[in-house]
């Protein structure tokens, strides 16, 4: 196996100069670089990567730490970050917390021992001055999920928004009884479609009606759709349309809604948020906001990766637009 002393004898350099090139530093000519590559391909030389790193007190790791891998709006955001991290050199550690603060925590420590050099957070359960105190300290992004009164850069959609223009396309149908389908995590994007909900009701002179919203519990779980719908569609006066926070709910109320011997979307219209793929897999396809999950996670890797290189980036909120995309359900 050839040495980085057998490719400097090869192409006529001194080692460190062979470390220069290696490290892409900018003193070398473009003559000496193409020399130096060429006698590596020829030698077939494998640099000690993890050495190097060691030495520069780099891991090339970055931790993304997810909630769970059960609910599919997270398959395409880590695999934005993943494709993102490789383009730049590094490996993605994905880490599901499970809702679990200390959990979190044993993993978040992996950057203060340096077997990570940043970090990328989905959700966290961790309180907002802890996540804060910790991002002073290493380059850290939250990406869909967010402290609104923090400086840590982010990455989201406007949810209040999109819940606006979501509940405003059922009332321009027609519909007054609106439900929410919802979930009691303690997330932005949920508190923030919750409101999003109620100001367009009110907005259009639509009472508030706390009997109309169901907390269909954590985690998004089909199951829970299907109980929440059947909840709503138990009512003296039952909802005409309904607006869950994902799709997963949503396809859960469609589910609830058709066993009860309703039809989708004559007696009921259902909305969801996302545009999973399982959204389309049965019919009725789902009616839902499209978030850019995977240029989500693409735009979280790239603002992480200005932060390990000591880019701070003025703009520390990076908003990506969203779609309302009509389908069978409604």
């Amino acid at each position: 196996m050839a040495t980085i002393s057998d490719v400097a004898r090869e192409a006529r350099v001194s080692v460190a100069t062979i470390s220069r090139v290696l490290n892409k530093n900018p003193r070398v000519s473009p003559e000496t670089e193409k020399r130096v590559l060429e006698a590596i391909e020829r030698l077939h030389y494998e640099p000690n990567v993890l050495a190097r790193n060691f030495r520069r007190s780099e891991s090339r790791v970055i931790l993304v730490l997810c909630p769970n891998f059960i609910n599919p709006y997270y398959a395409n955001v880590v695999t934005g970050i993943a494709d993102s991290a490789r383009q730049h050199g590094y490996s993605a550690m994905f880490c599901t917390t499970q809702g679990d603060r200390q959990r979190e925590k044993d993993f978040l420590d992996m950057l203060k021992g340096k077997r990570a050099d940043g970090a990328i957070l989905l959700a966290t359960e961790n309180p907002a001055k802890f996540i804060a105190h910790l991002a002073e300290q290493h380059p850290l992004v939250q990406c869909s999920e967010y402290y609104p009164n923090s400086d840590i850069p982010h990455v989201r959609i406007d949810n209040h928004k999109a819940a606006r223009h979501a509940t405003r396309y059922l009332t321009g149908l027609g519909h007054r009884r609106i439900g929410l389908v919802t979930s009691t995590d303690a997330y932005s994007s949920i508190s923030n479609r919750n409101q999003g909900y109620r100001d367009e009701l009110a907005r259009v002179g639509i009472p508030f009606d706390p009997e109309l919203v169901q907390y269909a519990g954590e985690g998004y779980h089909f199951q829970n759709g299907v109980k929440a719908v059947n909840n709503l569609l138990a009512l003296a006066k039952r909802p005409t349309a309904v607006l869950c926070v994902s799709d997963i709910l949503a396809l859960g109320a469609v589910r609830g809604a058709v066993d009860s011997g309703f039809t989708v979307p004559d007696d009921l219209a259902v909305i969801g948020f996302d545009d999973v793929e399982y959204a389309t897999m049965f019919k009725p396809h789902i009616t839902t906001i499209r978030i850019p999950c995977y240029d989500m996670g693409a735009s979280a890797m790239e603002l992480l990766w200005n932060l390990m290189n000591g880019m701070n980036a003025t703009r520390r909120e990076q908003l990506l637009d969203f779609e309302l995309v009509v389908r069978d359900s409604t």
